[in-house]
């Protein structure tokens, strides 16, 4: 009789695997376990399509964002201080240049942490750098976020928390110390800081560069446009006798160097090559030590200027116009008052008595207004 293979055949398939070969009895293959197992590895499959499916839907929907480093977020800033037209913008280059360039280096913007930020801090003291100089680096970094978060390239920004300052300055130039100063330093240092002295402006970003047409002999003033000062306002100063004679002065200086130099020379203030006055530490420090007054820094003459114009009875709203102060708090920093304030104040209190009260036959005067006295006059 011929075998049927067919029958033979399906028959030894049994879930899907062939028995035919296998022998019977001790060592068979449990069929049930065989489900098992290949159940398993179905559901396993199908989970781990479901994690590259999803996978893939959350790389689409939030691609990853690893964000700009420090060194090119720095970049975007210097690029926004140049924009604006911002004057600190020589001031930020330092800063980053020397301490937060090297510290953070070329760290992720986005793995700035606030204790990152303590560290730096702590760093800077320990170098001895002070609070109003730590916080003008940190405004640096705080600028950096804001950009790349403005940008979208950063979702959040560390707390960068500010030092607390008490750098007000309280330097004046009392009238023989700043003649002691002026006579040590060279004709275009002293005509310099004679400038500062009397009108108070500020020496490197309005007094340093003064022009020619800044100034008007016919009106008898010297201007700053709109646009040139810190504050962003226009500002008049009249000529005293000594503003114009340091102007003619100057003058004369121009044309000499003008005719030596065989160009024209704009700014009121120069070298002898011609070069407006920048930085000048070394004459500077010199000249203050031998005439013995250490310490003093040119920003000194913006308060000695209005401490003079308050003494000599101008008006302190007049005074701070004059020398470009926008606020009062700025006289109520430096105690500036006025000197008759004071010794009226002296008097009264001596006036006053022992007690506080006005001795007998001293008419206490009133805060309030006289009352008006009607005169009826007989017709």
């Amino acid at each position: 009789m011929v075998p049927d293979l067919h029958r033979e055949r399906a028959g030894s398939l049994r879930d899907g695997v062939d028995h035919q070969d296998e022998p019977a009895g001790r060592g068979a293959i449990d069929p049930g376990a065989v489900a098992f197992r290949v159940g398993r590895s179905y559901e396993r499959n199908m989970r781990a399509t479901r994690l590259k499916r999803h996978d893939r839907v959350t790389r689409v929907l939030t691609p990853p964002l690893p964000g700009p480093t420090f060194r090119a977020a720095v970049r975007d800033v210097l690029d926004d201080y140049r924009m604006n037209r911002k004057r600190s913008l020589r001031d930020v280059e330092r800063h980053v240049r020397l301490h937060l360039g090297p510290f953070f280096g070329r760290r992720r913007l986005a793995a700035i942490t606030t204790g990152d930020v303590r560290r730096y801090v702590l760093r800077r003291q320990k170098e001895g750098a002070r609070n109003a100089t730590i916080n003008r680096e940190l405004a640096v970094l705080s600028r950096a976020f804001s950009l790349a978060i403005a940008a979208g390239t950063v979702p959040a920004r560390p707390h960068v928390a500010l030092l607390r300052e008490d750098n007000a300055r309280r330097g004046f130039f009392e009238a023989e110390e700043f003649e002691a100063v002026r006579r040590r330093l060279p004709p275009d240092l002293a005509d310099f800081v004679s400038f500062l002295h009397l009108t108070g402006w500020r020496w490197r970003s309005e007094a340093a560069r003064l022009r020619w047409t800044n100034v008007a002999f016919d009106a008898g003033e010297v201007r700053l446009e709109p646009g040139t000062t810190k504050t962003g306002e226009g500002r008049v100063f009249p000529f005293t006798a000594d503003l114009r004679a340091l102007f003619e002065r100057r003058r004369a200086v121009a044309r000499e160097r003008e005719r030596e130099l065989g160009r024209v020379i704009p700014h009121v203030f120069t070298r002898p090559n011609g070069a407006p006055i920048g930085s000048f530490n070394k004459a500077w420090a010199t000249a203050f030590r031998a005439a013995g007054v250490p310490g003093r820094v040119l920003h000194d003459f913006r308060r000695t200027a209005v401490r003079n114009l308050v003494r000599a009875g101008v008006p302190e709203r007049v005074a701070m116009q004059l020398i470009g102060w926008k606020s009062r708090q700025m006289l109520d920093r430096y105690h500036i008052v006025n000197a008759g304030d004071l010794i009226d104040a002296a008097k009264k209190l001596d006036a006053a008595g022992p007690n506080g009260t006005p001795p007998r036959g001293c008419r206490a005067s009133s805060p309030g207004p006289r009352p008006l006295r009607i005169i009826q006059k007989s017709v």
